[in-house]
């Protein structure tokens, strides 16, 4: 089982139930679509997990809590996106606080959570144009640690979703792709 799934996992016996994203400048409460500031939450505790290979592919979990609403919830960010948005930099200094750096050899592995293909940055280098990064597209593989994946990458070649490692997303050759759904087709999640 990955470390990230043996964090989750104990985070939510530790009554971590809710799931939130980070939009904008704000942590934003996926269940009941609230926002909230950098002020109005704590993060109790924080893990990365940065590969023993490379720093190709880094994970961050996030235990949080909103003391006033007494809601404790998780925050993923499996991309390591979060470092590298302009618009989250008041959100990130409050997440970068005390964090956990734990090391995992998940870049040995062909597969991420056992049924992603993994892209290395040396195959992404031999064709750019191949592959792509989906934007909330609602054919998403389920998220094998209960929540919803908010960006996958995409081999245009094979059709199929790919996990691309934390350098392949800061390459500024990556097309990025938002979903925009039919006219009166609700966003998915």
């Amino acid at each position: 089982m990955s470390n990230i799934i043996k964090i989750v996992d104990s985070l939510i016996r530790q009554g971590y139930t809710e799931e939130f994203r980070v939009t904008g400048d704000k942590l934003y409460w996926v269940q009941k679509a609230v926002r909230y500031s950098a002020d109005q939450f704590e993060v109790d505790r924080a893990y990365r997990l940065e590969s023993a290979d490379s720093s190709g592919d880094t994970s961050l979990i996030y235990g949080i809590s909103i003391p006033k609403k007494g809601i404790k919830g998780i925050l993923v960010d499996v991309f390591d996106t979060l470092t590298s948005q302009k618009d989250t930099a008041t959100v990130y200094k409050v997440l970068s606080a005390d964090t956990i750096v734990l090391s995992h050899d998940d870049d040995k592995q062909n597969l991420k959570f056992g049924f992603l293909p993994k892209v290395h940055k040396s195959k992404f280098d031999e064709a750019p144009h191949r592959y792509e990064l989906r934007i909330q597209f609602p054919d998403f593989p389920p998220c094998p640690f209960g929540q919803h994946f908010s960006m996958l990458g995409y081999d245009r070649k094979l059709g199929e979703y790919v996990w691309l490692t934390t350098n392949i997303l800061k390459d500024e050759r990556l097309k990025v792709v938002d979903y925009k759904p039919e006219p009166g087709v609700d966003m998915p999640g």
